[in-house]
């Protein structure tokens, strides 16, 4: 699939280095035939995006299925971004905001439109169940990753790709155990246990 294979290549090398004509021959297509789906660079880059939005839309959906309480669902969530982080280059965080601008403002867009308002009902969830602090502020705590997020992906965390994944993985349990109660401190210790078995 064009759209699979020119994510990695963007993802992987960054977006300026890559061609069309590295993605026709990563496919082992034309440039043609990438011409007969996609106007240009910027299209296809848009459609690697909108890609990108579909399949956090369905990780978020197939995880509500799954979970057996919010708690549940916010870890998979987290483990989600944690991979997806991993597989980012440096250079497409900065080449995105530099270069592309328009497409970057729509990433943002989208931030604001699907993960604030799971995160918003995921909050309103645990504290129903007990799991999260009946005195949390759910409007500050969004606020509060709204903030982490932006220094995570906006703010130049993706320069420092050696120190990705520690620090994602910190600053997610650093939220996390700002929201559980004590019975969500329990079932969290027991989700960590069984985690590194």
């Amino acid at each position: 699939m064009i759209l699979g294979q020119a994510a990695n290549m963007f993802f992987n090398y960054g977006i300026q280095h890559i061609t069309m004509d590295d993605i026709a021959k990563k496919c082992g297509v034309s440039k043609k035939t990438i011409y007969k789906y996609f106007e240009n660079k910027d299209d296809l880059l848009h459609q690697v995006i909108e890609l990108q939005i579909k399949e956090l839309k369905k990780e978020i959906f197939e995880n509500k299925q799954i979970s057996e309480n919010a708690l549940q669902e916010l870890i998979l969530f987290f483990d989600y971004i944690n991979k997806l982080s991993f597989n980012i280059s440096a250079s497409f965080g900065r080449e995105l905001k530099k270069y592309y601008p328009t497409i970057f403002i729509e990433v943002i867009k989208h931030k604001n439109t699907i993960v604030i308002p799971f995160l918003r009902e995921n909050i309103s969830k645990g504290k129903q169940e007990g799991y999260y602090k009946i005195d949390i502020n759910t409007e500050e705590i969004c606020e509060s990753f709204n903030d982490i997020s932006k220094i995570i992906f906006l703010d130049g965390f993706f320069y420092n790709p050696g120190t990705n994944q520690n620090t994602l993985k910190f600053l997610n349990s650093l939220f996390l155990h700002r929201l559980v109660s004590v019975k969500g401190l329990e079932t969290l210790n027991e989700f960590n246990k069984n985690k590194t078995i």
